[in-house]
C-alpha cells in the first residue's frame, strides 16, 4: 500500500497582465482585529440600549392605543 501524499496549496497572484501583487489573502472569522477602543465599544452598547428603550415605548404606546380604542368601542356597544 502506498502512503497518501499531501499537496500544498498557495493562493498568491503574481504581476502579470492583471496587476496583481504576490499577496495572500488572510481571513479572521472572529471579527476586525485592532479596533478595541474601549470607548467606541461603550459608545455602541448605549445606543442600542437607548434604541430598546424607544422601541419599548413605541410599543406601549400602541398597545395602550388599542386598549383606549376597545374600551371606546365598549362604552358605545353597551353604554357602560
Amino acid at each position: 500500500m502506498e502512503k497518501s501524499r499531501s499537496y500544498e496549496y498557495s493562493a498568491s497572484y503574481s504581476g502579470g497582465e492583471f496587476g496583481f501583487e504576490d499577496q495572500t489573502n488572510s481571513y479572521n472569522f472572529n471579527g476586525p482585529s485592532g479596533n478595541t477602543d474601549p470607548d467606541r465599544s461603550r459608545k455602541k452598547r448605549v445606543a442600542s440600549y437607548n434604541v430598546f428603550t424607544k422601541e419599548e415605548k413605541v410599543k406601549t404606546s400602541v398597545r395602550n392605543s388599542f386598549k383606549w380604542i376597545k374600551t371606546k368601542f365598549s362604552e358605545i356597544r353597551y353604554g357602560v
